[in-house]
């Protein structure tokens, strides 16, 4: 079921990051500062505006912003806006294993594995079982 309009932008405003105060340019050398903090979102060809109390959903096209008035655009602009999610940690990549170092190792007996002893001679050792705590 499609989002109406206005919950599509109620959704919308709790995304928004603050941009900073509105400025009005009129004129040569008129620039005035409203107090207004104005809060954006913008993809490939959508931009949202929220300057409380209102806020708009407008789709791009070349250089000219057309309100968007109808349902559907509203939730193909929300999509537009969404962020994939970054993934914290990276995927090791898989060492390549020669051929003769895959054979011994598929010698050494199960729970077991190579280390080093104190004087640096390699030893075979049990490994170490981890409980659940």
């Amino acid at each position: 079921m499609a989002k109406s309009l206005e919950k599509t932008k109620a959704g919308l405003k709790l995304r928004t990051s603050p941009k900073g105060t509105l400025v009005l340019n009129l004129g040569r050398g008129k620039k005035y500062t409203l107090p207004f903090e104005t809060r954006l979102l913008q993809s490939e060809g959508y931009l949202f505006v929220h300057i409380p109390p209102s806020a708009e959903i407008f789709s791009i096209v070349g250089k000219e912003f057309r309100m968007v008035s109808e349902d559907a655009e509203a939730e193909k602009a929300a999509s537009s806006f969404r962020r994939g999610r970054k993934s914290s940690t990276r995927s090791p990549k898989a060492a390549e294993i020669p051929a003769e170092l895959q054979a011994a190792l598929s010698k050494l007996p199960a729970g077991h594995k190579i280390a080093y002893s104190a004087d640096g001679s390699l030893k075979l050792v049990k490994t170490r079982r981890r409980r659940k705590a």
